[in-house]
């Protein structure tokens, strides 16, 4: 029998005692229609029809669970960083919701291991994320939006942040608009001083960041660095 096929045989007839255990370890709390998370693990190369003819695989789930997670992740970034833009937000919650994130956090929890498919994990690019955001599907239907707003914020949410945080690219303006200048070979420069209204006790700094001779940004911070992130950001988002 193909490994695939033991696995979906696995997932319908394990006991539910087992997958409910694992399923509290992946979402933080129980279950209660396991029926939904089955259907959510099941990729659609896996698909099989029911007694009625329907197409039984995750991908409405999949649907269902980002809609669930952009709106999350959309209310918990309007929250967080009130001064940002609409043009600034929307960009970093591309960076959230994301496939390397979905994948990442599918393979560090374990939801990759108990997925139902017929495909290779690793030659099918977004199979693992899907299974993320149908899992999220399944949480809103049998828990309700509280639930899987707790599964986003305290389970995946920070997996993100660890991620974005090494790489340095959530908040790092400045540095995506270097690699963005490097990339279209445009010439940028900062020019960064002493604010006017600048004293020893609480040092203020004003950067202006030229960019073909001309000044596309301009920040104000408490230091160097901070008045060019905020010159980066006024610059980048001046672009879109």
């Amino acid at each position: 029998m193909h490994k695939s096929i033991k696995a979906l045989v696995s997932i319908f007839y394990c006991s539910n005692s087992e997958l409910r255990k694992e399923l509290k370890r992946i979402i933080g709390f129980n279950p209660l229609n396991i029926e939904y998370y089955k259907i959510a693990l099941i990729h659609k190369s896996a698909s099989f029809t029911s007694s009625d003819g329907a197409t039984i695989n995750n991908e409405r789930l999949e649907f269902l669970g980002d809609a669930v997670l952009g709106m999350t992740i959309a209310e918990y970034l309007y929250n967080k960083y009130p001064d940002m833009t609409e043009g600034e937000l929307t960009k970093l919650r591309s960076k959230f919701v994301n496939g390397t994130n979905l994948e990442k956090f599918s393979k560090d929890s374990g939801i990759d291991k108990i997925i139902v498919t017929r495909a290779n994990l690793r030659k099918s690019i977004h199979l693992t994320g899907d299974a993320v955001e149908a899992l999220i599907g399944a949480i809103y239907l049998d828990r309700g939006f509280g639930k899987a707003k707790y599964f986003i914020i305290n389970k995946f949410l920070p997996s993100c942040i660890s991620v974005q945080s090494r790489n340095n690219a959530i908040y790092n303006f400045k540095s995506e608009l270097i690699e963005w200048c490097q990339y279209k070979k445009i010439d940028f420069r900062y020019d960064t001083i002493l604010h006017p209204t600048s004293n020893n006790h609480r040092p203020l700094f004003l950067s202006n960041i030229y960019i073909n001779d001309s000044i596309m940004g301009v920040g104000v911070g408490r230091s160097k660095k901070d008045a060019e992130q905020a010159a980066s950001r006024e610059a980048l988002y001046g672009f879109q």
